[in-house]
């Protein structure tokens, strides 16, 4: 079986880590057979903030699947980005609808990234910029980089969903747009645009294949509009208690992210399989 979990809003919060319940549902799951990886928007080098070298998981996806790492061998498995054209294209577009924005670096660099200028009127934009002041450069028009993870558009306007819409509409033909609630602030809205294959599902998918585990036997936790793509992939999935009303309306709940959700699911899961 393969078990997949989102990291923030799912297996820790804001400023707790991973509680003793849900590593322990990790390390079960290890002894039943399973493989186990973690999926998150965080960069590599961020979710390493938060997880030990020891931490009991198989891989890590990070980046919202930008970069496959395996976490015993400390390795860069799999990555994907942004060719040149598309970046220049991005640029143009969400250029020309004055939106605030990020280019994220290519993996496994993705924690470094290249920002439009510092809006002063769009708080979750200045907050992503200055709480990663050292990891981020004004964009330069004509310095594009050649490879990137992903583009960030950070909005905390009250215009934020409808032009989240509107750039799905405009793109999703040929880039995956997806929508998350921003990690920093808990409302502005970040739409993330990735190569067309690039996601969270396509990245445990890759692990699921290079496993060769039946899709029956994929396992999902989420909490956030960026973990859809994932729930829908995985056979079987559940979202945390307090996930967006959205996942609620679609998924089984289990407990709170902060009431150990994980070794709940992990015990339903282990259940089910018997």
């Amino acid at each position: 079986m393969l078990i997949v979990s989102d990291l923030d809003g799912t297996l820790i919060g804001k400023s707790q880590p991973v509680s003793r319940a849900n590593r322990d549902g990790f390390e079960k799951a290890k002894r039943r057979g399973a493989i186990c990886s973690i999926a998150t928007g965080r960069s590599l080098k961020a979710a390493q903030e938060v997880l030990e070298p020891s931490f009991p998981i198989d891989y890590l996806i990070f980046s919202s699947g930008a970069g496959i790492w395996d976490w015993k061998k400390r390795s860069l498995l799999h990555q994907s980005a942004l060719e040149t054209k598309e970046i220049q294209f991005l640029h143009q577009y969400l250029s020309s609808q004055k939106l605030d924005y990020t280019i994220q670096l290519e993996a496994p660099d993705s924690h470094l990234f290249l920002h439009t200028k510092l809006n002063s009127t769009n708080p979750g934009f200045s907050l992503r910029i200055s709480g990663h002041a050292r990891f981020g450069s004004p964009l330069d028009s004509a310095l594009l980089p050649n490879h990137a993870s992903e583009f960030i558009v950070i909005d905390s306007s009250p215009e934020a969903f409808s032009n989240h819409e509107r750039i799905v509409s405009d793109l999703s033909s040929e880039f995956n747009v997806v929508r998350a609630t921003s990690p920093l602030d808990g409302y502005s809205v970040w739409t993330e645009i990735f190569p067309q294959e690039t996601s969270k599902a396509f990245a445990a998918d890759w692990v699921r294949q290079f496993h060769r585990i039946p899709l029956e036997k994929t396992y999902a936790l989420g909490n956030d509009y960026n973990d859809l793509q994932l729930l829908a992939w995985a056979t079987n999935s559940l979202v945390v208690g307090d996930a967006v009303p959205m996942l609620l309306e679609k998924y089984k709940a289990t407990k709170g992210h902060l009431e150990d959700s994980f070794a709940w699911a992990i015990d339903e899961w282990l259940e089910k399989k018997d």
